[in-house]
């Protein structure tokens, strides 16, 4: 049945114009960078999809996720709701990094990418897919409202993107005289997407003493920042997916 409801969204999924016109902006991204050198064009594209691809998944899952007569539906069969519940999550995610692939594929032809800044720029482009696919079903499921849903996501995003940086350099700060080892480690685990920027600056040999938190994360991670990363992303998406379908099947629909 989980496969059943993934294959269902998938295919939903790909019949929205707008998931393949995100495969097509990837390319155009990819056209500003291109000429600079091929370091320097998959930091910035890195830099761009981390604040493109949120709010774009935000607004494909939220109101696949969210549709109280679907899910209604669903419920009245016999076989458990929260595995459909994370198999739609599942299919949603894969049928965002399809046409996404596809475009990273062009966007690495137009970079001039080797294989490892390919596979890098790969790698991130489905951690960030995946993480945000399953913070929106997390989001979805405790809501069941899909404007509530994406506002919660875009806020989400707005406040890792904006005020996380910001906040954790200045509670270092103000900390400095304590051991914040610990600290630091939940403030990385709570925003992978940090880690995987600058394990990609320690991955390609440039500096990574950018952005407010860069040195911090370095001085935290100062070697496989990326691998950590990565890792990082699958752990808090895999917990944020089992607690969606733990939730979704335990709520009143």
């Amino acid at each position: 049945m989980r496969a059943g409801m993934a294959g269902v969204h998938l295919r939903e999924v790909l019949r929205n114009p707008w998931t393949l016109f995100a495969g097509v902006a990837l390319v155009g991204i990819s056209l500003a960078f291109s000429g600079r050198g091929s370091a320097v064009g998959l930091v910035s594209l890195v830099a761009v999809l981390q604040l493109y691809l949120p709010p774009l998944t935000v607004v494909v899952a939220a109101p696949l996720l969210t549709r109280r007569e679907t899910w209604a539906f669903w419920a009245a069969l016999p076989r458990p709701a929260g595995a459909a519940y994370r198999g739609a999550t599942v299919g949603i995610a894969l049928g965002l990094l399809l046409p996404l692939l596809a475009g990273t594929g062009a966007s690495a032809a137009i970079l001039g990418l080797g294989a490892l800044e390919l596979l890098l720029l790969v790698a991130t482009v489905a951690a960030l897919v995946v993480l945000w696919t399953c913070t929106i079903s997390f989001l979805s499921a405790a809501t069941l409202d899909p404007t509530r849903a994406m506002a919660l996501g875009l806020a989400a995003w707005a406040l890792l993107a904006l005020a996380y940086g910001p906040t954790v350099v200045g509670l270092a700060v103000a900390f400095a005289d304590y051991p914040l080892g610990c600290f630091m480690l939940l403030a990385i685990a709570l925003n992978p997407a940090e880690l995987l920027r600058v394990g990609l600056l320690q991955a390609l040999g440039v500096p990574v003493l950018v952005g407010p938190i860069g040195k911090l994360v370095v001085d935290t991670v100062p070697n496989g920042g990326f691998g950590l990363g990565i890792a990082a992303t699958l752990l808090v998406s895999a917990l944020l997916l089992w607690l969606s379908g733990h939730w979704f099947a335990r709520r009143d629909r």
